[in-house]
């Protein structure tokens, strides 16, 4: 230890080195503002008070010698990996009480176990099967993404019943399934999650934030909770109340987010006075008052923005023949990835392969 010392001891006095170091300190000063300002979520008063204190140490610390501000200047860099450390500690446990925190607030439905084993054996008997498939990979990517556009979802059977209802009036409109639209009016309004906006109901998205090793963030959605009190909607004939369990919100604008270490909170708000269509079932409640529900057998239930829909039905003959072009084309793209092309003079020849899949030469890459 006293040979440590002296060595700094014996160090000869260099007005340079000194400012070399307090310069430099300056440097280290950025690592402490963001470890302590943004990991440990102190607030400095004032912002810069590193830039002021680590020149300072550096300065008071070389009075006896220059050897002593090389120590002090030591002794700051290797603060940076400590506090570093011990604000990584802090950040995880933090995070750790945060999502225990949420899992109170929003507790998640546990997945029942035959999901997580029809899971597993999938990934485990597709996963070698497309590994192995070689070309053949884009004719299943293709599939699979035509048969996800393709599988009920609340959008896609809102859209198809938007395309057939008509628009029915409130006062003359037939029990069963209908589609109206018309003005929101509120019965009792609610506060909305982020920044405590009144409204009639609210769609609240959190999603966890991951960050690829090129610091590209992205989302994977943990929690979405749609709630919303009992509302009327109206249009130039009358009114009727809507009951809206089970309703789904399509195409409701974004209204307030905002990020924190780990998640991502998103919300979407109906309010009073907004001009929205509603598709859902005209029923009676027991004191025969007509309500519009959740319809069961056909199960839509949905609202959507008026400009949002008249903008759809505007550029979905678009859409469909974009559908259709890019399904042709990759269909062809896949034959010529699957086929054996050979050029003869001034002719491409195709030849198809008989069999599309060859499982001799599947299973010989295992």
């Amino acid at each position: 230890m006293n040979e440590f010392l002296d060595f700094f001891k014996n160090q000869q006095q260099d007005i340079s080195l000194v400012i070399f170091l307090m310069f430099f300190s300056c440097a280290i000063a950025i690592f402490h503002t963001l470890i302590v300002g943004s990991l440990l979520n102190i607030k400095l008063r004032p912002k810069w008070i590193f830039f002021a204190l680590n020149p300072a140490i550096i300065g008071l610390a070389s009075l006896p010698g220059a050897g002593f501000g090389l120590l002090a200047f030591i002794v700051l860099v290797a603060s940076v990996f400590i506090s570093g450390i011990i604000a990584g500690i802090y950040t995880a446990i933090k995070g750790n009480d945060e999502e225990k925190a949420f899992l109170r607030q929003y507790p998640k439905a546990k997945q029942p176990l035959w999901k997580k084993i029809l899971a597993f054996a999938a990934v485990l008997i597709l996963g070698p099967l497309f590994l192995a498939s070689g070309p053949y990979a884009f004719v299943i990517i293709i599939a699979f993404a035509i048969i996800m556009a393709m599988l009920p979802s609340s959008k896609n059977r809102f859209k198809k019943y938007q395309a057939t209802l008509p628009t029915s009036k409130i006062r003359s409109m037939a029990m069963g399934l209908v589609e109206v639209q018309g003005t929101l009016t509120a019965k009792i309004q609610m506060t909305a999650p982020i920044d405590n906006i009144p409204c009639i109901g609210y769609k609240y998205v959190v999603e966890r934030i991951s960050t690829d090793k090129d610091g590209r963030d992205s989302y994977t959605e943990i929690l979405s909770e749609t709630r919303c009190n009992e509302f009327l909607i109206q249009d130039d004939t009358g009114s009727v109340p809507v009951t809206p369990d089970k309703l789904e919100f399509i195409w409701v604008a974004q209204d307030g987010r905002y990020t924190n270490s780990s998640k991502r909170y998103t919300q979407y708000l109906i309010r009073e006075n907004d001009e929205v269509l509603i598709i859902g079932k005209a029923s009676l409640r027991e004191n025969n008052e007509t309500i519009i529900e959740h319809e069961s057998v056909k199960d839509v239930f949905a609202i959507a923005p008026k400009s949002a829909v008249t903008m759809y039905n505007q550029t979905r003959p678009l859409i469909n023949s974009f559908i259709v072009f890019s399904c042709v084309l990759a269909f062809f793209t896949a034959v010529v990835l699957i086929s054996a092309v050979t050029i003869k003079g001034d002719t491409v020849v195709v030849t198809l392969n008989s069999a599309m899949f060859n499982w001799d030469d599947f299973f010989s890459k295992f």
